[in-house]
């Protein structure tokens, strides 16, 4: 397969290996076919999810993406004290998973 954007091809592994690990720990049936098309279509959108980052589910990934953070990219380009302005209820939450230093190395 040609890699023909900015994303390698090691890159692409990691990213369905994520996938893959993801998909383990929710206990979810599925195959490496799966997890690598997964990846392809986060790398089309050019963002993971909110979910990808360990703490953030699905209600906090609402009321976050109300306030325009849709991925794991907007969320890298918060500050801790962001939380505390618009999410106070999150900021201890965001500080102890470390959701902004995870969303960091994934984006």
């Amino acid at each position: 397969m040609q890699v023909t954007d900015s994303f390698s091809a090691a890159t692409r592994a990691e990213r369905a290996y994520f996938f893959y690990l993801q998909r383990q720990r929710r206990g979810l049936s599925g195959n490496a076919h799966g997890d690598w098309l997964r990846a392809e279509a986060s790398f089309q959108q050019n963002d993971l999810p909110l979910t990808a980052i360990k703490g953030i589910g699905p209600r906090a990934a609402e009321e976050l993406s109300k306030l325009g953070v849709n991925g794991v990219r907007d969320l890298a380009t918060w500050q801790l004290s962001d939380f505390g302005e618009r999410l106070p209820r999150l900021t201890a939450r965001a500080r102890s998973g470390q959701w902004i230093e995870q969303a960091r190395g994934l984006s």
